[in-house]
């Protein structure tokens, strides 16, 4: 198997890989916001993203085979066939929108959310499901297809919905499976899934099941009030990656 990269910057790039999918394990998403930024100052985008949407693929498919049993199905009935509803939706919205102002007015509802979600205490459990879980879903997947960025629509709803910390961590870690899944999708009907992308990917897989194992081993023991302060923290971090992105 040829490397697509040097032994120095496979050394790099596994260290990130595996610092970022700890926070994976930890919460069930997060793990491009680092990786993605992270990687591109060793490769180029068209090889970021492809290679990052493959682990995270495999990501999501190892933490939600091990926790599909937990997860709740009747959320995902509800959420998944919306998600896929918001993905077309976002697929449209790229051409037409003004990308960047679109990317800045999402990371400040992201900042702006996880301020509140830090400072407000234990949300309330028992939102209805109609419409939140039409709206939840449609914005995930549309979110996922505009910025990469599909699971905090489903973080926010799911968070207000399931008590059980094991049923949250498992329902929104098959969510993320689908909407990542979709985005592998449309980068293998693009044409952006090469050879080099696989094998990277294969290279650095065992970093991040590591790092996944590792953050699955930390989150057994925090409570589910502390994984949702994460889970705050995660939002607002990920909006603010989004408004520096539209500075740069």
């Amino acid at each position: 198997m040829a490397m697509p990269f040097d032994w120095p910057t496979y050394v790099a790039c596994a260290a990130i890989v595996a610092g970022a999918y700890v926070i994976f394990g930890i919460t069930a998403f997060g793990a491009a916001m680092f990786t993605v930024p992270a990687l591109s100052f060793f490769f180029p985008l068209e090889f970021v993203l492809p290679l990052c949407v493959l682990l995270d693929v495999s990501a999501a498919l190892a933490l939600g085979s091990r926790f599909s049993r937990d997860a709740d199905r009747s959320e995902l009935k509800w959420m998944a066939p919306f998600s896929l509803a918001g993905a077309v939706a976002g697929v449209t919205a790229l051409v037409t929108l003004p990308q960047q102002a679109t990317i800045a007015v999402f990371g400040l509802f992201l900042c702006s959310y996880g301020l509140y979600s830090l400072y407000a205490g234990v949300p309330r459990i028992g939102i209805p499901r109609h419409p939140w879980a039409v709206i939840s879903g449609f914005c995930g997947g549309a979110t996922g297809t505009l910025f990469g960025v599909g699971a905090p629509p489903y973080a926010i709803y799911l968070s207000r919905r399931l008590p059980d910390k094991a049923v949250l961590r498992a329902t929104l870690s098959n969510m993320v499976l689908l909407s990542t899944s979709i985005r592998a999708l449309v980068f293998l009907i693009g044409g952006l899934i090469l050879m080099d992308r696989v094998i990277g990917a294969l290279l650095l897989l065992p970093f991040a099941l590591g790092g996944i194992w590792a953050g699955h081993r930390i989150q057994l023991k925090v409570s589910r009030e502390l994984l949702l302060k994460i889970i705050s923290v995660m939002l607002l971090l990920i909006g603010a990656s989004l408004i520096v992105r539209t500075l740069r």
